[in-house]
């Protein structure tokens, strides 16, 4: 007999002390369902160049003009998977990447991701339930502090188990930020929806798309500063918004067609080819 997976095991057990029942399934991939990944696609691509995602986009006017806008800031550019996980993948990799070589950035970080697990059980999720994808995501975090590669860090963020094991924890993560903090947040939910129900709704339910109150919940969390480039189909200028507010970014992503993907700033591309150089 097979061993049960993930998430049948959960199925069963999915319990959330003092919040009533929860149907974990649905914050994992059932076998066959609940995955939007389109084959032989990389969770996380090569990084390259902005030019490129201008001419994908030709057929929309206003978005090729607002994106020639972006080069005069932005020079390269990650596309991220669109299957409703683009936003917490990209946002891990990202910061991640920007980690690289900081030692004791990464190491704070990784304080904060170990601090983590105790806001997930104060929220009432039992622990043996996302134990596995805390300690997938904490050895990613180790990865990127001891191997210290972006080739190393692309290639676990395009391991399906390992790297849906981080979509899943920071989703929970989100979740018991929310949580933990209804009667704040309570005011930022449609009426008649808890932000239990919320959570339950579109936080934890794996193909679920990220809004603005996810975002601000995951960066306030784990302390992720992001600017986000919002790029719609008015004449209006392009919008951004930094998380939380106040802070100077190190994650930048831009949102087209319901969609996040990785941007890179001009001088960071100059910092990797004068690096390259020495080399």
């Amino acid at each position: 007999m097979a061993p049960m997976s993930f998430a049948a095991l959960t199925l069963h057990q999915g319990l959330i002390k003092d919040l009533g029942p929860v149907n974990v399934d649905k914050v994992c991939f059932k076998s066959g369902q609940g995955s939007l990944r389109p084959r032989n696609e990389e969770f996380i691509s090569e990084k390259y160049d902005l030019a490129l995602l201008i001419e994908e986009n030709s057929k929309v006017p206003v978005y090729q003009r607002k994106l020639k806008d972006l080069q005069n800031q932005y020079h390269s550019v990650r596309k991220t998977r669109a299957d409703g996980s683009c936003f917490y993948r990209g946002l891990c990799f990202a910061y991640l990447e920007f980690l690289l070589g900081k030692k004791q950035e990464i190491l704070r970080f990784k304080h904060l991701v170990v601090q983590s697990k105790s806001e997930v059980l104060m929220a009432g999720f039992q622990e043996h339930l996302f134990k596995h994808h805390y300690e997938t995501f904490l050895s990613i975090v180790e990865l990127a502090e001891l191997d210290g590669s972006i080739s190393s860090l692309l290639k676990a963020f395009n391991q399906p188990c390992s790297s849906d094991s981080v979509v899943l924890y920071v989703r929970l993560v989100t979740s018991a930020y929310l949580r933990n903090r209804t009667e704040f947040y309570q005011h930022f939910i449609r009426e008649g929806m808890t932000v239990v129900d919320f959570c339950a709704q579109n936080v934890e339910q794996m193909a679920t798309e990220c809004d603005h109150i996810q975002i601000i919940a995951l960066t306030q969390a784990l302390e992720i500063p992001l600017q986000v480039e919002y790029v719609d189909k008015t004449d209006n200028v392009i919008n951004h918004h930094i998380f939380p507010e106040g802070r100077s970014p190190s994650v930048f992503m831009l949102f087209l067609e319901h969609h996040f993907n990785i941007l890179y700033r001009e001088e960071v591309q100059k910092e990797e080819n004068a690096e390259s150089s020495k080399h």
